[in-house]
């Protein structure tokens, strides 16, 4: 298995995010938001999976929204509520992980992965297992293809985010990715939790949250 190539200055995020239809990471900020309120909604008379589930449904919710605003549509083979790039070859899922943005620790599903996780994703792209490994070795970065995941962590005011592609799944959960872009690293959330926190002036126009008080 190739190293995985990791994104990690921002000219070089920014650059990776914009052959994704020109996703940002304003954009996906505002995702991460989304799933950081889902989970606060949890109480105390819900169950106790309510947290994780909550920021399932409105990770998931607030990706493809953002998504679909640039043409992307939904994808739900093999029961993975993907989103899916109008050629087919490219697609996205919402994932909680333990820890997302360490270059040293492979992201891992709370929930652990599937049969069809890994149907999916050996049948994600284009290229054989050859052509990846010779890609691999070129020094131009190849179009994004295959499934992706929207990691994000959430542990206390330590809150990450990085937008991955899968390898494959072994023993219920993932192996090492062979690409990771890191979107929110650690100590970055304090600055962009609040709306208009970060310096970015595209962040899209996303249906609010109702909140219960």
């Amino acid at each position: 298995m190739p190293a995985t190539r990791l994104y990690v200055e921002d000219w070089d995020i920014d650059a990776r995010l914009a052959e994704f239809s020109g996703i940002t990471r304003a954009e996906l900020y505002q995702v991460v938001r989304e799933v950081v309120g889902a989970r606060a909604d949890a109480g105390p008379d819900d169950p106790l999976s309510a947290a994780g589930l909550f920021a399932y449904i409105l990770g998931t919710r607030h990706k493809r929204a953002l998504l679909r605003s640039k043409g992307w549509m939904p994808d739900r083979r093999e029961n993975i509520e993907a989103t899916s790039h109008p050629d087919g070859n490219l697609k996205v899922v919402y994932q909680s992980v333990d820890v997302a943005c360490d270059p040293f620790h492979t992201p891992q599903a709370i929930s652990g992965k599937g049969n069809g996780a890994e149907r999916v994703i050996s049948q994600g792209s284009l290229f054989s297992d050859e052509e990846i490994a010779k890609l691999a070795v070129q020094s131009v970065t190849q179009p994004p293809v295959g499934m992706w995941f929207l990691c994000i962590s959430v542990d206390g005011d330590d809150v990450r985010a990085e937008l991955s592609k899968a390898s494959g799944v072994a023993g219920g959960n993932f192996k090492p990715f062979e690409e990771r872009i890191f979107i929110l690293r650690k100590g970055e959330w304090e600055k962009i939790r609040v709306v208009g926190g970060d310096d970015s002036s595209d962040a899209i126009e996303l249906e609010p949250t109702v909140r219960r008080k």
